[in-house]
């Protein structure tokens, strides 16, 4: 029974992985605001943190409370917790870590029959995380492996042009490409208008089921885009269809295999990425030395496995990257999702997960790479984003949002599709245009 909540908990996690914004919600009768004294939200080992908090009705009349509160280090060590009151609106917290993380406070505030939550954030030495395990000694040579089985499958790519008006200025395909053990890759390409050969990016999708797109943002960049889905499934059903799969048979398929680093769903998967990688590479419309790869939370995981594996991508984007650091949760640090240590401490598992894990891969990226990481992150801890940048050999840069959660930045897409397109160019031009 145990497991099957946990599988039940981490299947919701995967379907509210899609979101890319919070809906728009009806304005609560009690309004929370958290702040911390440093604007940055960053601090170093030694200072102390200081959150000043003030609760407000909607007519902005300050509003005696009580209020539960825990500190913690990223939601994961308890650091205090308890419950105060304030007869003006106001109270202040403070805290510090012991080591590199995130000093997380949440809240949550009652006044009459009234309850507002809220969760703010900061950064102690963010820079000096690093990742809690090793990369396995035999690492190299699984994955060679892996790429030796699909060579053996034919590439069969099956293109038929389909309809898109949400998506202007380019033409679109429904694409199927054959993959490992009689399964097959299913994505959508956009070809944008204009003169070839393009930059093209490869873009892998956040957890769940449905159907997948490209990013908008890098169309109008100018890249010719390839979003693939992850389970070898059909882009052009009904949505009934991936509801039922996302149900019944692909409910909690982000632990299948994981006792077994050869069976765990996630080899396909990346196997699935190279083939992709083989049909971008042979289009004749491609510039194969401006080839990137993108992707949010599952994707941005899978954007940091694949760079660190093959080399034809010289640049990638990941937004809030899941699939970092899995034995945080054994030193008192947050995993980031699936938590496969979390759902089965076998270890067996604990050995699996090296083998899938971005934060470790990523110290195999020496090519450019921006990432984006959300201070109040539950789904993948910005303590575990850290852990993988912090990790990559190769220039890059990352993006605090000090007040997102599992989320996409404001214009993120579009700075980061611009930002590809600049590191792609300057690459090649440092090659003399080859």
């Amino acid at each position: 029974m145990k497991r099957l909540l946990v599988l039940l908990f981490l299947t919701l996690a995967a379907v509210s992985l899609y979101a890319a914004a919070p809906d728009t919600e009806k304005k609560a009768p009690l309004e929370i605001n958290a702040r911390l004294d440093h604007a940055d939200c960053l601090y170093s080992l030694g200072d102390s943190a200081l959150f000043s908090v003030e609760i407000m009705r909607n007519s902005g009349r300050k509003a005696p409370f009580t209020v539960s509160y825990r500190l913690s280090e990223d939601g994961e060590r308890t650091l205090d917790e308890g419950s105060r009151g304030s007869k003006d609106g106001r109270l202040s917290f403070s805290g510090k870590l012991d080591r590199p993380g995130f000093l997380r406070l949440e809240l949550t505030a009652v006044s009459g029959a009234d309850t507002v939550r809220k969760t703010v954030a900061g950064g102690f030495d963010p820079r000096a995380i690093r990742p809690t395990n090793i990369l396995p000694e035999d690492f190299d040579r699984f994955w060679r492996e892996a790429r030796a089985q699909l060579w053996r499958t034919p590439v069969d790519a099956q293109v038929q042009p389909v309809a898109d008006t949400t998506l202007p200025g380019a033409a679109h395909y429904l694409v199927s490409l054959g993959n490992v053990n009689g399964t097959r890759v299913y994505g959508r390409l956009a070809v944008p208008e204009g003169q070839g050969p393009f930059p093209a990016v490869l873009m892998v999708p956040g957890a769940g089921v449905g159907v997948i797109k490209p990013w908008g943002d890098y169309i109008r960049a100018g890249f010719l885009c390839l979003a693939i889905d992850v389970h070898g499934i059909p882009q052009d059903r009904e949505d009934s269809y991936y509801r039922n799969l996302n149900d019944a048979l692909l409910s909690g398929y982000q632990l299948f295999g994981c006792d077994d680093p050869y069976q765990y769903y996630y080899r396909r998967v990346i196997q699935g990425c190279f083939r992709a990688l083989d049909y971008l590479a042979s289009r004749p419309d491609v510039d194969t030395t401006r080839l990137a790869i993108a992707g949010s939370s599952q994707g941005g995981a899978l954007s940091l496995l694949v760079a660190g594996l093959d080399s034809r991508i010289k640049a990638l984007t990941a937004n809030v990257p899941a699939m970092c650091d899995h034995t945080g949760s054994l030193y008192g640090r947050p995993s980031g999702w699936p938590r496969l240590l979390r759902a089965d401490s076998r270890d067996c598992v604990r050995r699996t997960s090296a083998y899938y894990d971005a934060a470790l891969n990523a110290g195999l990226i020496n090519v450019p790479a921006r990432l984006a990481v959300g201070f109040i992150d539950r789904t993948c801890a910005p303590t575990s984003v850290y852990a993988a940048f912090n990790n990559i050999k190769g220039p890059k840069i990352i993006d605090n949002y000090p007040d997102m959660g599992h989320s996409f930045g404001p214009d993120w897409q579009k700075i980061a599709g611009a930002w590809l397109l600049e590191r792609l160019n300057e690459s090649k031009a440092a090659r003399g245009g080859k």
